[in-house]
């Protein structure tokens, strides 16, 4: 840009000071000795210039004078100095001399008075107009200060509205939600991305999409429910909350979606826009169900679990009430070992060494020395983890008491294995488990069966759909059980090959 031009600039600030000076508020004595002081300059520069001067110039310095105080000090300054003007130049300058006679000056003071009058009036007319237009210029600048405000006011809140937009559009893509408006009087649909990527469609190039469309993607069972309500919130300027199921156009997975929409009415009262919002709540549907279905399976295996117990303290016995509570609580904490390795592992893939560990831990000293196990670990359907524990837990409790642990020297040992074909898997796999005590006292057959041999025997058989035997040989008692692989092992266990 080029610089301005100092000479250019000069009556635009000789301007300026014009109007500085002719604004400027002197205090009253000053505008007086301004005055005087000037009048008595004049009257000075008139008594120099005489002698130099032809006759017939009285007023010659006392003109400037009067306009010089009226400009600088207002009127009434510049009646004060045109009276002391006029009265000097009448007595010293005007014949005749030094006095006040009027014949022969009527002219000259006549002209003075036409002079000075027209002179005063313009230059107030001058003060006035400026000091108009010095308010109407301040009012301009205040205006324009108050738009250049209200401007940069707009600026920054069409700034922060941008800023919120962009937030506001992150928030609800990373959350992913959907926004959508209808604007009723027009009947147009307009979607956001994200509305487009939760019902797998491609963006229109305006954004634009037909409510017979939106329709359509709903499951035909709530369709017409959700059509009847969102047009009820339209017709009733209201908000409505709605869950549905919608099939993806890309993939053609139902998935389920939460809706929320508020309508706003026009000036004539009826519903202008609606505004609404769509989530994809699939996974929480899919939570939803899940945990019905597990309290469902807790309620089950809770009365399957309280059935057990009623049975076991059915046939249960004791010599007297002491013995009973004994032989009772002591099969209850054998189901209360295998409810917990269930619970620990969520109901799935029990290994078959944490319930034998667990069923001999009164006996643990005596695991690797007296007591043997053979077999490798295998994850056990629920079923099994029950009826095999209480199984463990009344042969190890027959053998601390009659068997092989009752005396030094006394061994067991308990092996396990799946046969069949060689991943143990497969229609024909088999599991075997034997349970072979030694070095015990002579074993004879029991007069009469109890509880226990119901556990060991139908209660195994009837559970895991097994062959069982049990001999009381006289060098050691021994029992074995057969079933399929698939009754006791856990169908998603992954050594088994079936993946989870």
């Amino acid at each position: 840009m080029a610089e301005a031009d100092p000479v250019s600039q000069r009556p635009t600030r000789v301007l300026r000071w014009i109007e500085r000076v002719q604004i400027a508020d002197f205090h009253p004595l000053a505008r007086l000795s301004g005055t005087l002081a000037i009048f008595a300059a004049a009257w000075a520069a008139r008594a120099l210039l005489d002698p130099t001067l032809p006759p017939g110039f009285p007023f010659l310095t006392f003109f400037p004078a009067v306009i010089l105080s009226a400009f600088l000090f207002g009127l009434r300054a510049g009646l004060l100095s045109a009276l002391l003007c006029g009265g000097v130049a009448w007595y010293f300058f005007i014949p005749p001399l030094r006095s006040f006679g009027i014949a022969g000056a009527e002219v000259a003071l006549g002209l003075y008075v036409f002079v000075i009058a027209t002179d005063l009036a313009l230059i107030h007319g001058m003060r006035a107009a400026n000091r108009q237009l010095r308010a109407q210029r301040q009012t301009s600048l205040d205006l324009a200060a108050a738009k250049e405000h209200q401007a940069a006011e707009l600026r920054r809140a069409i700034a922060a509205l941008r800023e919120s937009e962009v937030k506001t559009q992150l928030a609800t893509r990373t959350a992913g939600i959907g926004i959508w408006q209808w604007h009723i009087p027009t009947d147009t649909v307009q979607w956001d991305e994200t509305m487009f990527a939760l019902y797998g469609m491609a963006p229109t190039p305006d954004g634009t999409v037909r409510y017979d469309d939106y329709i359509a993607h709903l499951h035909p069972k709530d369709a017409e429910a959700q059509d009847t309500r969102l047009k009820r919130t339209v017709a009733e300027v209201s908000e409505s909350t709605r869950e549905f199921r919608i099939r993806r156009s890309d993939d053609s997975r139902w998935r389920h979606l939460r809706a929320v929409e508020v309508a706003r009415a026009g000036p004539d009262g009826r519903t202008e826009w609606v505004v609404g919002t769509n989530l994809d709540i699939t996974a929480e549907k899919d939570r939803e169900s899940h945990i019905q279905l597990l309290l469902g399976e807790v309620n089950h295996r809770a009365k399957n679990l309280l059935a057990v117990v009623l049975s076991v303290a059915r046939r249960t016995t004791g010599a007297d009430h002491e013995s009973f509570m004994k032989n009772f609580a002591a099969r209850i904490q054998s189901l209360a070992a295998g409810q917990d390795l269930l619970v620990k592992n969520a109901w799935r893939g029990v290994g078959l060494q944490a319930l034998v560990t667990a069923q001999l831990a009164h006996f643990r000293d005596l695991i690797g020395t007296r007591i043997l196990l053979e077999g490798e670990d295998i994850a056990l359907a629920p079923p099994a983890v029950q009826a095999l524990g209480m199984a463990l837990h009344e042969l190890v409790t027959n053998a601390s008491k009659h068997g092989a642990l009752s005396q030094d020297g006394g061994q067991v040992r308990l092996s396990w294995e799946r046969v069949g074909d060689a991943a143990g898997q497969g229609e024909g796999a088999r599991f075997t488990m034997t349970w072979r005590e030694s070095g015990g006292p002579t074993v004879t057959p029991p007069a009469a069966s109890g509880f226990g041999w119901v556990v060991i025997g139908d209660m195994v058989r009837n559970t895991l759909d097994a062959e069982v035997e049990t001999r009381f040989d006289p060098h050691g008692f021994a029992w074995e059980l057969e079933c399929a692989a698939g009754s006791i092992i856990e169908l998603n266990d992954p050594e088994s090959g079936n993946a989870l």
